[in-house]
Formats: structure tokens, C-alpha cells, sequence
């Protein structure tokens, strides 16, 4: 039996694995997401972003353990990636870690000001720490960014929200 050999064009490089993982992850294959960033991160233990990723597919397969520790791992290799912050706040939140959630949600914002997505979640942990009053300064400042990003879907969902909170009503969970 004969061992075949990839030439070198047919080596995979990261690029092409982590571009297959995030295809995998948009199309809902996530276990094969999380095998291809785990190929990813074994040929470079220190990308940030390919932990945080495999986190984010941990999650969506249930495994908030597996994704808390990616995000961990993420941080402690990036500090800077504002991403992880804010999954990691995501997983704070629906652990009902309010204060927790809020903290990464500001380290999130600290480090990329116009993240319209960290300030309408972290209104959420607001709302349930604080009252929905205290939450619709994050609303309002989140749909500004997402109008002037030219998210138009999220601004009007966010508009929504915040005319719940103006008119009295109860707004449910939009969190991303």
C-alpha cells in the first residue's frame, strides 16, 4: 500500500480552513465548524479570533461550558478582541450574571465605541438589573449606530423596543 503525499498547493493552509469552518457555521453544520477550527487552532494555537469562533459554535450545539472556555482562552490571548468580551457577556446574561454581563459588554464597548450590537445587549442585562428606563439609554444610542451602520432592520426592531418602553409596554428578548 502506497502512502500518497498532498503536494504543497494541496496542503490546506488556516485561511482556507477557517474560511470552510465559517461556511460550515453559516449553514448550520457546527459540529464541522468546530472540527475545522480546532484544525485551525492546532496549526496556530494563538489566533484569538478561531477560539472565539469555536466558541460561538459551541454554544449554538449547547455546550455554554466548552464556549465559556474558548472565550476565556480568546481573551486571554487578545485582550483587545472586542468580540469576546461581548459573547462572553451573552453567556453571563442568560446565566442571569447581570453584573458579569455588563462588565464584558463595557470592556466590549471600550474597545470598539460604535458596537451597536454590545450596547442593545447590554441593555438587556440593565433592564433586568435596573428597569426598563435605565436599559432605553442603550436602546436609543444602539438604534443611532445601527441607522448610521445602515443596519435598517435592527434600527427599526430597536425603535420598537423603545417605543414599548415609551408607551408603557413590556419589550420580550431581541438580544443577538
Amino acid at each position: 500500500m502506497s502512502q500518497q503525499t498532498l503536494s504543497p498547493s494541496k496542503i490546506p493552509n488556516n485561511s482556507d480552513i477557517l474560511l470552510s469552518a465559517k461556511t460550515k457555521y453559516k449553514n448550520g453544520d457546527y459540529q464541522g465548524a468546530i472540527t475545522e477550527y480546532t484544525q485551525a487552532i492546532q496549526l496556530n494555537p494563538g489566533d484569538a479570533l478561531a477560539f472565539c469562533c469555536r466558541g460561538v459554535a459551541y454554544y449554538r450545539l449547547g455546550y455554554a461550558a466548552n464556549a465559556m472556555s474558548d472565550y476565556n482562552h480568546s481573551i486571554k490571548l487578545d485582550p483587545n478582541l472586542s468580540m469576546a468580551y461581548y459573547r462572553r457577556g451573552f453567556l453571563h446574561y442568560i446565566s442571569k450574571d447581570y453584573l458579569s454581563a455588563i462588565d464584558d459588554y463595557n470592556k466590549s464597548i471600550a474597545l470598539q465605541p460604535d458596537f451597536a450590537l454590545a450596547y442593545s445587549n447590554r441593555s438587556y442585562a440593565y433592564r433586568d438589573l435596573y428597569g426598563e428606563q435605565e436599559a432605553a439609554i442603550d436602546l436609543r444610542f444602539a438604534a443611532k449606530l445601527f441607522k448610521e451602520q445602515g443596519n435598517l432592520k435592527k434600527y427599526q426592531s430597536t425603535m420598537k423596543s423603545i417605543n414599548k418602553i415609551s408607551g408603557g409596554d413590556s419589550w420580550g428578548s431581541g438580544m443577538l
